[in-house]
């Protein structure tokens, strides 16, 4: 998924972001509110879910709560807090956040949040998508070959889920960047090349190739297609 955390805090910001990218997601990180909201406005149809804190340096974090709930994408909003009155709890659900998580908390019962939460979201039935001989479940997040599952690395399997989403159509470099690495990580212009390198050679035994379009980045096709 893609994530927008809004946490202040900047040594749970650094244990959140390790876990959730690690665990396969790709993850903006805003500390303040005004960043966040400016997150919010430029790749509001971006994000799959919203972590966000409450009480953050700069103002509330229930006013870009009212903004995402007052917009038409539908995006999932898990709260965390340090309230733990429940008329606090009430009027973040009131107010629109699907789920909260009152600090301290363990990353399993985050993770199991975030699962709670993006279900609630799904508004269509997930179907399994094919390309050639590959079929990819999006539920488990899993490649298969027949009845064998392809072993693909983290970023080797967001990278072959943006190309397969994308239809058979180019998915451009920016476009790939963005889903591989989001907004506020470090990574340098060639490293989308050495990924598609990577995923190419795991493809090409099996009648699959990422073909580069020239100029502008890259897409997933069946050779026997043609």
């Amino acid at each position: 998924m893609r994530l927008l955390l809004v946490e202040d805090t900047q040594d749970l910001a650094v244990v959140l972001l390790k876990h959730l990218r690690q665990s396969g997601h790709t993850v903006d990180h805003a500390p303040t509110l005004k960043l966040a909201g400016g997150l919010w406005s430029s790749e509001k149809d971006a994000y799959d879910l919203i972590i966000l804190d409450i009480e953050l340096p700069d103002g509330l974090g229930t006013s870009l709560l009212k903004e995402v709930r007052a917009s038409d994408v539908a995006v999932g909003v898990l709260v965390l807090t340090a309230r733990s009155q429940i008329e606090d709890k009430v009027y973040l659900l009131d107010v629109g956040a699907d789920d909260y998580l009152t600090k301290p908390f363990s990353l399993d019962e985050l993770d199991a949040r975030l699962r709670a939460v993006k279900r609630r979201h799904i508004s269509k039935p997930v179907v399994t998508q094919s390309v050639g001989p590959l079929s990819y479940d999006p539920t488990n997040r899993t490649v298969w070959i027949g009845s064998d599952q392809l072993q693909l690395r983290s970023q080797e399997l967001k990278l072959f889920e943006s190309l397969i989403d994308s239809n058979g159509w180019s998915a451009s470099k920016e476009y790939l960047f963005d889903r591989l690495y989001g907004l506020d990580q470090d990574a340098s212009a060639n490293a989308i090349e050495v990924h598609v390198s990577r995923l190419r050679g795991k493809l090409v035994d099996h009648g699959l190739e990422i073909e580069a379009v020239r100029g502008y980045g890259y897409r997933l096709r069946y050779r026997l297609d043609e």
